[in-house]
């Protein structure tokens, strides 16, 4: 047993005193001389004993009752469990948020700092039979330990080793696993300190704005254990994260396209610096044009094409982690495409080759014997209007497809459908295409978007409905996406994986094939499906007038370099792998440091790919076959973890059941909180009723034969 509040204990002394009241009060019987013993009854001697036993029993129920109270007042409690679920006193689970926006700058150093020094306190708090599970988390949950354990000299040494990662923030997850882990413990108390910024967007979709206030907590054992909330907000939440930086085609030859997200930012022009990242060279300077809240972009013309890649820089702010964007360039990090089309060089061919290799874009035009010899070094492969393949270079694309490649297809009039239905168009699952159709008479059809907030069409309108461009489409095929079979519905369109010049995350999922664009309900336009985007219009002049358009070239380059990413993101995000088609060889991955990253080939769908390890680090890496430099690729923060916004910390309170959390303000004795809250079976209740039940049974034993005595004295 152990007390709350032991400085209660000396009020035991008060017990002394109904004893020493009775000591003093205690009449001494004097001797009286009485001339005559007739007026005098007899005394009964068992009434005497009678009497004086009553005058005890009083007298301990007195001191009893007294002591009682004290006890109370010092609330006494029982630690540890009894029986067969014998166990910690206490079972604490410290769930400590080690994401990106944990790096903040706050009032004391940054966010991590200060959830450093909070896990510190809380050791301070353990006793001999408690014990801690200590749980960093970013994306995922990275337990410590594999269950909770009481070696404080651990448990301190793995909380100075906590730092902010670059990954995003996942609070769900890891509140699920802080939950599992408090459900498998027997320990009479079981505790949670959930220390973070409590990010909103680590919530999921919804959080911090119309849904928010429908956030709960996952199930677990929350009316069993105390929640506490420990907030580490940033100093200020005003922050602009850069978003994204790529090479584009301009008329010097070179220039970087700057996007930037602003949190409450003050409004203007951003200084941006761009430098190489091999030799740290300055590449040029510019202004970025920000509001007070949402996007900004600009395009900064470059001295010179860096070789491998370089890094746009902005002044730091609250979140240092977002200041600065690698990206991939030059030879090395172009995307790779491979064209194979019949006849001249089409308007299409033109588009891809303008601006190369400072467009990020590298073609090849290969007829079909070259293609199969070709392929297994394409990011991406398109297929220009060809009316069919033969069976090796079909094949060849079949694999290269199944193996994680982009692929795009362009369906025009030459396009026989009696073979695409039955071979790439079945295998992608965007359905059957069908006779070309030509538009009345005095009439065009125009590219209008399907969607909202795809890679391919940024920059161009952004309401679903509204035409890309004027020009005009006087033939289109039709497409039956109702005979969408083999991949449809099997997951991520444009969701592959993540990466530059073709790196893929592996494993990701697939999803049913999408229009981005259509020429009205019934005619699709632009169908997208896992790796691919299939076009179901010739390119030509003959067709319409959209290759002399301006949104023409944009739309291309978009939409290849998107299939050659595998996704929205212009670049890895921690915590993704690089995967990539390789043939033969030795392959090595470098970080920017030059070390190695781990990595293998594996084999996929009947194709050979290098893979590696999870990469945690933002930066430039190399990618090396027989020691000469075959790619480069970026890994950049998540753009997510720029918005400092917390979920309100009344929302964090009521998404656990009604009383069982609270927040616990950083500072300000935290220990002696912590133990003063902290508690095991408290009795003290019980000596409550107890003290209650001793005052009644001594009134009513004080009043017992009163009356009769008291009629038994009066004269009759």
């Amino acid at each position: 047993m152990s007390f709350l509040n032991p400085l209660f204990l000396f009020g035991l002394a008060a017990a002394s005193i109904p004893i020493l009241i009775h000591l003093f009060t205690r009449r001494r019987p004097r001797e009286t001389r009485f001339p005559s013993l007739e007026f005098l009854s007899e005394v009964n001697r068992s009434e005497i004993r009678r009497l004086k036993l009553r005058q005890w029993l009083l007298l301990l129920l007195r001191t009893l009752a007294v002591a009682a109270i004290a006890l109370a007042m010092s609330r006494p409690a029982v630690k540890g469990t009894l029986g067969p679920a014998r166990g910690a006193a206490t079972t604490v689970v410290a769930l400590v948020d080690q994401s990106g926006s944990m790096g903040a700058t706050s009032a004391g150093g940054t966010a991590i700092g200060e959830a450093r020094r909070a896990v510190e306190g809380l050791l301070a708090t353990l006793g001999p039979e408690d014990e801690m599970l200590l749980v960093p988390y970013d994306q995922g949950p990275h337990p410590f330990s594999a269950r909770p354990i009481a070696d404080a000299g651990r448990l301190r040494a793995a909380s100075q080793a906590l730092v902010a990662t670059a990954r995003a923030t996942d609070h769900a997850r890891a509140l699920e696993f802080a939950a599992r882990a408090l459900a498998e413990s027997h320990a009479l108390n079981r505790e949670l300190f959930w220390i973070s910024d409590f990010q909103a967007t680590g919530f999921g979709a919804g959080a911090g704005g119309v849904g928010a206030g429908a956030w709960r907590a996952p199930a677990g054992p929350w009316d069993r254990a105390r929640v506490y909330l420990m907030p580490f907000a940033a100093a200020h939440r005003a922050n602009v994260g850069l978003t994204d930086a790529a090479l584009e085609p301009s008329e010097s030859g070179a220039a970087l396209g700057v996007s930037a997200t602003s949190y409450g930012g003050p409004p203007g022009d951003l200084s941006v610096e761009v430098r190489d990242a091999t030799d740290n060279a300055e590449l040029g300077r510019g202004f970025l044009p920000m509001p007070e809240q949402g996007d900004g972009s600009t395009l900064l013309p470059l001295a010179r094409l860096p070789q491998q890649g370089g890094v746009a820089i902005i002044p730091d702010d609250a979140l240092a982690l977002d200041n600065r964007r690698v990206f991939a360039a030059g030879h090395a990090g172009a995307a790779r495409v491979l064209l194979r089309e019949d006849g001249p060089p089409s308007p299409l061919r033109l588009a891809l080759e303008a601006g190369s290799p400072a467009s990020g874009l590298e073609v090849t035009t290969v007829d079909a014997t070259a293609l199969p010899a070709r392929i297994a070094e394409a990011d991406v492969v398109v297929l220009d209007d060809l009316a069919r393949m033969g069976p090796i270079e079909e094949q060849a694309v079949l694999d290269f497809h199944r193996a994680g490649g982009g692929v795009m297809v362009v369906l025009g009039g030459r396009a026989d459908p009696a073979f695409w239905n039955g071979s790439l168009l079945r295998e992608l699952g965007v359905g059957a295409i069908g006779p070309v159709e030509q538009a009345p008479a005095g009439a065009v059809w125009r590219l209008k978007r399907a969607i909202a907030g795809h890679p391919a069409l940024a920059g161009f309108p952004a309401r679903p409905g509204e035409p890309l461009s004027t020009a005009g489409f006087h033939a289109t095929r039709a497409l039956d996406m109702s005979a969408a079979g083999g991949g449809a519905g099997r997951g991520g369109a444009s969701g592959a994986g993540r990466g530059g010049a073709g790196a893929r995350v592996a494993g990701a999922a697939r999803s049913a094939a999408r229009v981005l664009l259509e020429f009205d309900r019934s005619r699709p336009a632009l169908v997208e499906a896992p790796h691919a985007l299939v076009f179901t219009a010739a390119l030509d002049a003959q067709a319409s007038d959209f290759p002399v358009s301006g949104a023409f070239l944009p739309l291309i380059h978009q939409s290849v370099k998107v299939l050659a990413r595998g996704t929205a993101a212009a670049s890895l995000t921690p915590g993704d792998r690089y995967t990539a088609p390789a043939g033969t060889g030795t392959w090595r991955i470098d970080d920017t440091s030059g070390h190695e990253v781990p990595s293998e080939l594996v084999a996929e769908s009947g194709a050979t790919r290098l893979r590696s390890a999870p990469i945690e680090q933002p930066g430039l890496y190399r990618v090396l076959k027989n020691g000469a430099l075959r790619n480069t690729f970026a890994v950049n923060p998540p753009a997510e973890e720029s918005d400092l916004t917390p979920l309100p910390e009344a929302t964090l309170i009521a998404g656990f059941p009604d009383g069982r959390a609270q927040v616990l303000r950083p500072g300000a004795d935290l220990t002696r909180r912590v133990r003063e809250a902290r508690y095991g079976r408290e009795l003290w209740t019980w000596f409550v009723i107890t003290a209650l039940m001793l005052l009644v049974a001594e009134t009513i034993l004080a009043r017992w034969g009163l009356g009769a005595r008291t009629g038994a004295e009066t004269p009759a």
